[in-house]
């Protein structure tokens, strides 16, 4: 997008932080809820590709209340849920004029929806872990939070880079991305190596013991390795429909969005996440990409390409 649609969106967040909740397979009950609205037919949701959430083990026990056949946002907001894990949900910017360089479907500027921890693990981190900086998991070239708004910083878990348009209604998920599990992970294995071989220096970024490390990544962490993903994209998609009103969120094909961006991410975020969120495969691309000239010349060098897309 242009640089000016993207600082008035990010302008009107830009002083506030969002608290989101999330627990595993928490994505059923809110893309349910969107689908369901005030009130829908369970028949008429099984032959929709929403289907597969009404398997769920969180939504089987309210299909038995629905006594009318009738289910609505109302009634799964009924469920039983797990105790929640709660980010805090910030905006910033990525892009620029050269789009491999950015790794963006087009020329321009995304939305960057950051996933931040909360109190939640900020204290036990700390505590263990005893950080000598921020972003002590993160790189600072990436669009992670790096410094503090408005005397505000918490460390950011994962984030999606989001393209819009309000022409036509649609939106494009452009990356979902989490550094913080893996250099965490990276960081463990070279002390651990480092230990083995006498006279080799350890991280400068933290100063908890060996076996403090490993208390994090064992019980701290261990459960965000689980969901940082579905997090991250339940997030994103709340925010697209929510916050800019957009009910058409396109996401990327593994292969097409590997060709087209010059990169290749993990296989199964482009691959079997999609499909749990119920997107189907398309090869129809955003209304906005099509008349973009660049993307153009780009996609004639992709054989067969895809894309995902969520409909409400």
């Amino acid at each position: 997008m242009d640089k000016k649609t993207l600082d008035e969106v990010v302008e009107c967040l830009e002083q506030e932080k969002t608290r989101f909740d999330y627990f595993k397979d928490g994505y059923a009950i809110r893309l349910l809820s969107y689908v369901a609205g005030k009130g829908k037919k369970i028949a008429d949701i099984k032959q929709t590709p929403y289907a597969r959430l009404l398997d769920k083990p969180l939504v089987k026990p309210l299909l038995a209340q629905a006594g009318d056949g009738i289910l609505s946002a109302d009634l799964l907001a009924l469920a039983y849920l797990e105790t929640p894990y709660t980010f805090l949900l910030t905006l910033a910017s990525w892009g620029g004029d050269n789009r491999r360089w950015q790794q963006t479907s087009r020329n321009g500027y995304n939305l960057v929806l950051q996933l931040n921890f909360s109190n939640q693990h900020a204290v036990l981190y700390q505590h263990l872990v005893k950080p000598t900086r921020n972003v002590a998991f993160n790189y600072y070239s990436h669009p992670s939070m790096h410094t503090a708004k408005n005397g505000f910083f918490r460390e950011t878990l994962a984030w999606a880079r989001i393209d819009f348009d309000f022409a036509t209604n649609e939106a494009l998920i452009e990356e979902i991305q989490c550094d913080w599990i893996k250099r965490a992970q990276d960081t463990l294995d070279h002390i651990l190596w480092s230990e083995e071989k006498a006279g080799r220096i350890r991280p400068t970024n933290i100063k908890g013991s060996t076996e403090a490390l490993q208390t994090y990544m064992k019980t701290v962490l261990k459960p965000y390795i689980q969901l940082w993903d579905e997090a991250v994209l339940m997030a994103a998609i709340t925010y697209i429909r929510e916050e800019l009103g957009i009910k058409t969120i396109f996401y990327h094909d593994y292969m097409t969005g590997s060709q087209l961006k010059n990169c290749e991410p993990p296989r199964s975020l482009y691959t079997t996440l999609p499909r749990r969120f119920c997107f189907q495969l398309t090869e129809d691309a955003p209304q906005f990409l099509q008349q973009d000239k660049p993307f153009q010349k780009a996609i004639r060098k992709v054989k067969t390409p895809h894309w995902f897309v969520l409909s409400f």
